[in-house]
């Protein structure tokens, strides 16, 4: 008998067409913060309460989950806040009343000054993921700049406003058929700096190396590039969502095989043009800059 593995769609009160997640998200405002030593259990329900506040009142605006570091540090709990558009987040904390409650932070508004005495000090951290789009740093395409229709160009006043789609954009799978940050078991979350000289080869071959695993993986895990919108230049962020954390075994032997039909190959040809003096991906990315963690939903 297979046990049910708990998602952060269950953390949803009446979940439905209106969820927003990794893969229909314009962005997610994501928030990590330290559990303070002793207080585990008292800082895990309030966040979840907070998120259910956000949820049951704002659920126009965001969806928000709750996840917790499996592998990586323990006690770091992880909260993806996930809107439509960085104006729809604005609306989020500036407009109407109550609507400080996003502004001020999951971890912000908790009476009697509980945050304060429920995490770390000074642990709280926010990184604002926007999901990759071609056309970004770089990446236009001949093809695109050709092809009206693909112009990631907003229509309107005349203004170059750049139009963010969801990663679901990114995969040919349709959206039944991927993993997200709603439906998985599991989401590994990597990182890595990109050499500023490579950085459109950089996103190039991350698309490419996604996508690859969305096509082969189909169903069981899937992909996504996002950009780091205020922070490090060129610091990419990969979601890998799994059904459960034992297709982690799956991807492990994808990767590892040896057969003439293997897309192995392709990982490791060269993406650099000759005019920048040719290389594959390890010349893209900066040493040392890759890291991984992994998180599991919190349920109740």
């Amino acid at each position: 008998m297979t046990t049910p593995v708990p998602t952060a769609s269950q953390q949803l009160a009446t979940p439905g067409d209106h969820v927003l997640h990794s893969a229909n998200a314009g962005a997610v405002i994501w928030r990590q913060a330290q559990i303070a030593a002793g207080a585990g259990d008292e800082a895990r329900i309030a966040v979840r309460e907070q998120a259910d506040h956000l949820n049951g009142k704002h659920g126009d605006l965001a969806t928000v989950f709750v996840y917790e570091e499996a592998f990586g540090t323990r006690g770091r709990v992880h909260v993806m806040i996930n809107v439509h558009s960085l104006s729809d987040y604005h609306r989020l904390v500036t407009l109407g009343p109550g609507r400080a409650d996003a502004r001020n932070g999951v971890f912000g508004r908790m009476a009697d000054g509980a945050a304060d005495r429920l995490f770390v000090a000074g642990s709280v951290r926010e990184t604002v993921l926007l999901p990759h789009r071609w056309g970004m740093f770089g990446t236009a395409t001949e093809a695109m700049a050709q092809d009206s229709a693909a112009s990631p160009l907003a229509p309107g006043d005349g203004l170059p406003r750049f139009e963010v789609q969801g990663a679901q954009a990114q995969t040919t799978l349709p959206p039944e058929r991927t993993v997200h940050s709603a439906n998985a078991g599991v989401i590994m979350h990597r990182s890595a700096e990109a050499s500023y000289e490579f950085r459109a080869e950089a996103r190039v071959f991350a698309r490419f190396v996604a996508e690859n695993n969305n096509l082969n993986m189909e169903g069981q895990s899937t992909v996504f590039l996002y950009e780091e919108a205020f922070g490090h230049m060129d610091r990419l962020h990969m979601l890998i969502h799994m059904r459960s954390l034992d297709v982690f075994y799956l991807m492990m032997g994808f990767e590892a095989r040896t057969d003439p039909d293997a897309p192995r190959a392709s990982f490791i040809r060269d993406w650099i043009s000759m005019d920048k003096g040719g290389g594959a991906w390890d010349r893209i990315l900066m040493q040392g800059t890759t890291q991984d963690n992994l998180l599991a939903p919190v349920v109740w």
